[in-house]
């Protein structure tokens, strides 16, 4: 399906929303095309973490029409000779630095067609001058802004190129009986997401989870364990969840982000 510009862009930034970064941004957009709709996905991604950016982008983006741009800036190369680069996908539009971003994004058998942006691109549009601090602002939006508007097609953005892929989320690993993986982050409830999927739990058929010492039934939804339990579950992003009904797993399991998750079925042991 080719790209067809509906004016929709979503952000995802580790900008926060005490500063104005996010506002000038939009208003960067909106000089560009200012009948834009823009959403804003999140600008909590923790300062830095380009494969954290991939992997809230992942969760989001399918959710939404063809004709969708997709803007992520988390940019700790902001100002050096770092790329930028373009993924066209089932009809959307996914822009970010060419730092694993993007790839981490559309890993779940994804077959995006990959450009890499000219080096004399932002002179051609118009651009100006960048500064070295906020290519969110002096680059990122109005390319965004132009790609949505349809004033900037994805064959002009540059060639096609592979990115770069430097520091990728773990993937589980998997055998007979038993499922190893991680927490990946705690979302704002203090819900411990982990990379392990659904369907890797197939033919399991008396799961058990294993993290910090403690071995959680594996349950259908918060409400089937007793108020202040731990329990584990698969969320609605098809991922495996613990959490603490009523509390914060976080907290009260005192687990964090790279902890050891172990499944194992409780039928075979």
């Amino acid at each position: 399906m080719p790209f067809a510009p509906t004016g929709l862009l979503t952000l995802t930034t580790d900008f926060g929303t005490s500063d104005p970064f996010v506002g000038i941004m939009k208003g960067r957009i909106l000089g560009r095309l200012p009948g834009a709709h823009i959403v804003d996905l999140t600008h909590a991604i923790p300062p830095g973490r380009a494969d954290l950016g991939g992997f809230w982008l992942a969760q989001a983006w399918t959710e939404f029409p063809p004709g969708t741009v997709h803007l992520a800036v988390v940019d700790p190369g902001v100002g050096t000779e770092r790329k930028v680069v373009l993924a066209e996908c089932h009809g959307q539009l996914l822009l970010a630095p060419d730092n694993g971003l993007l790839p981490e994004a559309l890993r779940a058998g994804r077959t995006p067609a990959w450009r890499i942006m000219r080096p004399d691109l932002p002179a051609r549009l118009g651009l100006g001058p960048l500064s070295r601090t906020f290519h969110g602002r002096d680059l990122f939006a109005p390319l965004a802004g132009l790609l949505a508007a349809g004033e900037l097609e994805p064959a002009g953005f540059g060639p096609a190129g592979l990115p770069q892929d430097p520091n990728p989320l773990p993937r589980p690993l998997s055998s007979p009986g038993r499922i190893r993986g991680r927490v990946v982050l705690a979302d704002h409830f203090g819900n411990l997401i982990t990379n392990i999927a659904a369907p890797l739990l197939h033919g399991f058929r008396q799961p058990r989870v294993e993290a910090g010492g403690q071995s959680l039934p594996l349950l259908g939804t918060y409400a089937e364990a007793a108020p202040g339990a731990p329990l584990a579950l698969v969320n609605a992003f098809g991922l495996v969840e613990i959490a603490v009904r009523g509390g914060n797993a976080a907290v009260g399991l005192g687990l964090g982000a790279g902890q050891s998750v172990d499944i194992r079925d409780g039928i075979a042991a």
